[in-house]
């Protein structure tokens, strides 16, 4: 007997399996009716009243009563397939589409809330009518009755989809039932795309006889995602020589050909980027993920449907990996798969392919080395993906270092430097100082600013506002600093625009009024998608009626969005929902202060080391404007980096800001610390008035903390002793 390889295994543990019931002998004629689990007429009492009444008064335009109708039968004690029932014989009596009828109540401004809920225990009703076992059961043996039967046998088991495939296959294992196997094989190919997913799996069984049918159906039904699994059994050194002539002859008319390995790698392409057949029916509420055991059968695993092709994508890159590899990047486009599931994976929801306590995409990620995440990491930039690109890149930041930052493809690194999402380009940052590289490469001058960039984030919305008067803009900006928490710079045109928005710490969104007209529009757009800060930043054009054509061009363009908005309030939330459209990442204050933190942190790191790759004295006049930060611990921070820098600038601003007034005393014994350690490194790089002014606070200061430290720098500056005595003597004449 063929026993195939246990692939499955390998390629995603289950769980939770779903089990698949028992068959049982059906004692009654195949007729036209329902099955035998039919509603029954007292379950149908229960509800029907109300589902008349709905109706009735839903159609003469009492909407007020159609909707404490509707309530009662939300509210009724029936199971969904009853309320279904109910809705499908109502609608018939009267001759009426249902489906078109509850469309146009769910227009209704009075009624569209009731028939939400209606539609939801019908939706129910759907689902469990298609995955009832007796009513599929049912259906498959009508399949042998006579040509009129088998239309509407068809018909009903394609409602159902995948979920009839196992009980098929069962029937096609039982030599009792025989008699049904000719209208099972007929069905197959007539269910269409839906039965491509289970019976790929069932390709693993070791029922030759079956088999054979499963493989006939797969090349039937014309999908050549099926390809490698048909492939898989031609190579199979198990397979018997029947099933692998079946396969060669699906394959052929499938127009599939190549080894197995390189056709899963392609398959996983396919998958990760929703383009197989092997996909998530819209009827359904979740995923199915099939498996075969010799035990069970086929059965399946419900996963969340946005993480569906991410685990497929994974599974036929885990076949090509145990089949040789193939000669596409299989492991890399593994760990994509893997972290876009972790990505996308609903909050709140669970994925059970995972066995308890099984690692991260991370560990994976970080185990298989630099190489394969900076591949994954070139997926993620290609596709425009911040998420997924964050994580990849968080990882990297793990491992990367001197020897393999730049080794194996190290690109993928260097070009995040320039991605749209400016989180992703300081966590590429990060990773790029982290390495401490000691010889130059391609894009190393970004580095640092892109460092002293993240210093300076607060977290508030910033917008760069582009109006055809200077009034316009600045009345503009006025309204929306006092709409509260918003940056925002502007200017009348285009590259006086791009000008100002370099200025900026960040931009979230460029604010444009169509009023400049569609050619300067286009040169600021054009301009700022060349700009490395601005090109990802959303773009909102301020439109005076629907009829712009900028209503159009947004429907394409992920980047524009518009709004009919003309005070500030309006605006800021215009610009909230195109930094949203645009898929921006958040940074509220909290992640910005992380940023800023960690970034001031690397600057040291990188001003310690003295490395000759990344030059931090090009930060300095970044760090110098952020002495001025709101927070404290910031502010200490840039000190401490600005000590560390060659620069009579760097002094003079340490020591301006220890003297400033609204200075606590924690920061200016921090940042007296620095000037001392600045002097230290490099000497006195103060005029004579500023140490005049250092040695007054000596002198004078009232907390003796802040005397000590500003003592400290005094005596670290090295003064000549005409300066250096001074302290001595006055205390004398005291």
């Amino acid at each position: 007997m063929f026993l195939p390889r246990s692939v499955a295994r390998v390629a995603l543990a289950v769980a939770l399996a779903t089990p698949v019931l028992p068959l049982s002998l059906a004692s009654a004629q195949p007729t036209d009716a329902p099955a035998a689990s039919a509603v029954t007429p007292e379950q149908l009492a229960a509800v029907k009243p109300f589902v008349e009444n709905f109706w009735h008064y839903g159609k003469i335009g009492r909407y007020e009563l159609a909707s404490a109708e509707a309530q009662k039968v939300v509210d009724a004690a029936v199971d969904p397939v009853v309320v279904l029932t109910a809705f499908e014989q109502v609608a018939e009596a009267r001759k009426d589409n249902l489906d078109q009828w509850m469309i146009r109540f769910a227009g209704i401004e009075g009624l569209k809330d009731a028939t939400a809920r209606l539609q939801e225990k019908i939706s129910a009703g759907h689902i469990a009518r298609r995955s009832d076992p007796a009513a599929i059961r049912q259906h498959i043996e009508r399949l042998s009755v006579n040509e009129r039967a088998y239309a509407l046998a068809v018909g009903r088991l394609r409602q159902s989809g995948e979920l009839a495939v196992p009980f098929m296959i069962d029937y096609l294992r039982d030599n009792a039932k025989a008699q049904y196997h000719a209208g099972i094989r007929r069905a197959m190919r007539d269910m269409g795309r839906s039965v491509v997913n289970p019976l790929t799996a069932a390709t693993e069984m070791g029922d030759a006889d079956v088999l054979l049918v499963v493989v006939s159906a797969l090349g039937d039904l014309g999908y050549d995602d099926a390809g490698p699994f048909l492939a898989r059994l031609v190579e199979s050194e198990n397979a018997p020589a029947t099933v692998k002539e079946a396969a060669r002859q699906a394959m052929t008319k499938l127009g599939v050909s190549g080894a197995s390995a390189d056709l899963f790698t392609q398959l996983a392409e396919k998958l990760y980027y929703d383009r197989s057949a092997i996909a998530v029916d819209p009827r359904s509420p979740a995923g199915y993920v099939w498996f075969w055991s010799n035990e069970r059968g086929l059965h399946k695993t419900d996963v969340p449907t946005p993480i569906f092709n991410e685990l497929m994508a994974m599974r036929a890159a885990e076949y090509a990996l145990k089949l040789g590899g193939g000669q596409g990047d299989a492991l890399s486009l593994w760990l994509a798969s893997n972290y876009k599931r972790e990505v996308e994976l609903p909050e709140g929801a669970t994925d059970p392919t995972r066995q308890e306590n099984q690692p991260d995409a991370h560990y994976y990620g970080v185990s298989a080395g630099a190489q394969y995440l900076n591949s994954a990491l070139a997926r993620a930039l290609r596709d425009r993906n911040a998420a997924l690109a964050l994580e990849i890149i968080q990882s990297l930041q793990d491992i990367a270092g001197q020897s393999n930052f730049a080794s194996g493809g190290g690109a993928p690194l260097v070009d995040a430097l320039t991605f749209d999402d400016r989180r992703v380009r300081f966590e590429a940052a990060f990773a790029l100082a982290q390495a401490l590289p000691q010889q130059s490469f391609q894009g190393s001058e970004r580095v640092v600013p892109l460092l002293a960039e993240a210093v300076a984030q607060t977290g508030l919305p910033s917008a760069l506002l582009v109006m055809p008067t200077q009034d316009e803009v600045n009345s503009l900006i006025e309204g929306m600093k006092g709409a509260g928490g918003v940056i925002a710079e502007g200017s009348t045109g285009a590259e006086a625009a791009i000008a100002a928005g370099q200025s900026m710490t960040a931009v979230d969104v460029i604010i444009v009024s169509e009023d400049l007209g569609a050619a300067e529009i286009d040169k600021l757009f054009s301009l700022a998608g060349q700009n490395p800060r601005l090109s990802g930043a959303a773009r909102l054009v301020l439109t005076k009626t629907g009829a712009s054509p900028y209503e159009v061009q947004k429907t394409n363009d992920p980047l524009l969005s518009t709004a009919q908005a003309s005070d500030a309030q309006a605006v800021k939330a215009a610009m909230e929902a195109a930094r949203v459209k645009a898929g921006a990442l958040p940074m509220d204050a909290e992640v910005a202060t992380a940023y800023a933190t960690r970034a001031a942190q690397l600057l040291q790191r990188l001003a310690i080391s003295r490395g000759q790759v990344m030059d931090v004295s090009v930060a300095r006049a970044s760090l110098l404007q952020s002495l001025n930060d709101q927070r404290p611990e910031i502010v200490k921070l840039v000190g401490q980096t600005l000590a560390l820098i060659d620069s009579p600038d760097a002094q003079a601003g340490l020591l301006d800001k220890a003297m400033a007034e609204g200075v606590s005393d924690d920061v200016r014994v921090s940042l007296y610390q620095s000037l001392a350690t600045s002097a230290k490194f490099f000497g006195n790089k103060l005029d004579a008035g500023k140490t005049d002014e250092l040695m007054k606070v000596v002198a004078e200061a009232q907390n003796l903390d802040v005397r000590s430290a500003a003592a400290e720098a005094h005596g670290a500056l090295n003064l000549p002793a005409d300066q250096a005595k001074r302290l001595v003597v006055e205390q004398m004449r005291v």
